[in-house]
């Protein structure tokens, strides 16, 4: 299992009783988590100090007074920040496990940058950039899509936290603008995707996961440059383990075989592992 061990200003604290305990910078979280389903330890005493707690039917029945703050990311020579809010999910702006593949989109983006003055780098079903701030750092002209006006203005404001202007902000369904940049015969050398287990779209068919994947896929492919890219999925799906991923996969025939494939997640002070979904990726 793939987990960040250099998130300094956040930590999994324990989990459990389908809930986790996380410290975000200095409040402490404690938010639904449907795959915890053994118990939490006892000796944890921060369960009871939670100023962030998301129940399910209720959602946030305790937050702060101050709902925004900020935590810092080291990213090579940088410090990416992020602004954190409670949403009206029970999400708070980042998912921590992710950290592992800032890393690697940033270090795949420098080296891109010794072949390729200045790469492309297409995010799809971005959320609140994390992963767009990472390859724009390294010097990556990114366009970020995300069908979410909501979530696209929430990362335009953590790309000013970090002054960085060389992002394209796309509110579209992920979908049509693939296919739009088939057409237009767009080339990228990165591709980040991290699409939902289902999605509402404004215009047309809902997005679902094991539906859809495989046919977005196929396009993806064809805008993704054959000789220097990387490529990163994720995909937290209980529906979709890794063999039926990997049957989809074989199917895109423009996809690379030589992938890695990773369970992505946390594990907590305590040392308890938490899966959290499927991670493939690969580099040319």
């Amino acid at each position: 299992m793939l987990s960040p061990d250099k998130f300094y200003e956040y930590e999994l604290i324990d989990h459990g009783d389908v809930r986790k305990l996380e410290r975000f910078g200095s409040k402490l979280s404690i938010r639904p988590e449907p795959s915890a389903v053994w118990n939490t330890n006892q000796d944890v005493l921060e369960w009871d100090k939670a100023s962030l707690i998301f129940e399910d039917e209720k959602g946030w029945v305790r937050k702060p007074d101050n709902e925004e703050w900020i935590v810092t990311y080291k990213l090579g020579k940088q410090s990416l920040k992020f602004l954190l809010k409670p949403s009206s999910s029970k999400h708070v702006g980042i998912f921590p496990e992710q950290a592992v593949n800032w890393d690697f989109i940033y270090d795949q983006c420098l080296q891109l940058k010794k072949k390729i003055e200045e790469p492309k780098v297409l995010n799809l079903f971005a959320y609140t950039g994390a992963a767009s701030l990472a390859a724009s750092t390294a010097g990556a002209l990114v366009t970020h899509v995300d069908s979410s006006a909501s979530v696209v203005n929430w990362a335009k404001r953590n790309a000013e936290l970090n002054d960085i202007t060389n992002i394209r902000w796309i509110v579209e369904d992920a979908r049509k603008f693939v296919e739009k940049c088939v057409r237009r015969g767009d080339v990228f050398h990165g591709v980040i995707m991290d699409p939902p287990i289902f999605g509402l779209a404004k215009k047309g068919q809902a997005w679902k996961l094991n539906r859809d994947l495989e046919k977005l896929l196929i396009d993806v492919m064809q805008v993704l440059d054959p000789k220097h890219c990387f490529f990163v999925l994720n995909t937290y799906s209980p529906q979709l383990p890794m063999n039926k991923l990997v049957d989809i996969l074989n199917k895109v025939h423009l996809l690379s075989r030589k992938y890695e494939k990773h369970t992505l997640g946390l594990v907590s002070k305590t040392g308890k592992e938490l899966p959290l979904g499927n991670l493939i990726r690969y580099k040319r």
